[in-house]
């Protein structure tokens, strides 16, 4: 089977027992767009149904998921008199774009956790954020050399989003999880160390590097992946109610 989506946010294809997506650009503008947000959708459920397809691997453009792209963003939906008050998250002027923001990302970080496939993601460059917990709800991680996880909600005095306070502590306990939230931002390395990144490769062919690493576990009969995605899944049941309680708090 050979599947293929380009369009100006994303590249997706299947070929053979592995399904690819690569987050090109605009990625604000992506995730609070229903409709282009249900289409991934339908292609992640393209890939559960086909028993044929082992893994999937889903890896960012370097300038995609970068600081910049999310001071663009927040500062366009932001109030501008949001007053400087540390008892209080900032206002929003668009804030039914920022409640798009966050559901929109939640449901595609649900549905990747729910895929009875191997998941894969690649780290290049920055990645902010909401995004990281994108990254987190892989079974396997790999990132490029340069790789930064920026913590960049809290320059805005925002909550950290992307179901990270959940994910971080599926790696390490309480207080770590505290402190890494509340840091300006992580490298490659210490996100090797914390466990949090597999493997670092350089930047070059990393598509390919990463590809060529994974064959090693796409050898394994579908069966056996899908048995042990599910049983090793389990814990994840509470990613729901996690969203939910963040949608409660928020009143989103």
């Amino acid at each position: 089977m050979n599947t293929q989506i380009s369009n100006e946010f994303y590249d997706a294809s299947i070929s053979g027992e592995v399904a690819v997506l690569k987050i090109k650009e605009k990625v604000f503008e992506f995730i609070v767009d229903i409709q282009l947000s249900d289409k991934l959708l339908e292609f992640f459920d393209i890939i559960d149904h086909n028993p044929k397809i082992k893994a999937l691997v889903y890896y960012n453009d370097p300038n995609s998921l970068t600081n910049e792209q999310y001071d663009s963003f927040i500062n366009r939906i932001l109030a501008k008199d949001t007053k400087n008050d540390e008892n209080e998250a900032p206002g929003f002027c668009e804030r039914n774009t920022r409640f798009r923001e966050i559901n929109v990302l939640n449901k595609l970080i649900r549905k990747i956790a729910e895929l009875q496939k191997l998941v894969i993601c690649g780290i290049q460059g920055t990645v902010v954020t909401p995004f990281i917990g994108a990254a987190l709800v892989a079974d396997f991680r790999y990132a490029t050399e340069d790789a930064v996880l920026s913590m960049i909600h809290n320059r805005y005095g925002l909550h950290p989003s992307g179901g990270l306070p959940i994910l971080l502590g599926q790696f390490m306990n309480h207080s770590k999880v505290m402190e890494v939230q509340l840091s300006e931002k992580i490298n490659g390395k210490e996100a090797l160390k914390l466990g949090l990144i597999n493997k670092l490769f350089p930047g070059d062919h990393f598509l390919e590097t990463m590809l060529t690493e994974i064959k090693k576990y796409t050898q394994t009969n579908y069966c056996t992946i899908r048995d042990t995605k599910r049983l090793t899944s389990f814990s994840r049941k509470a990613l729901s109610e996690y969203f939910e309680f963040e949608a409660a708090l928020l009143n989103l």
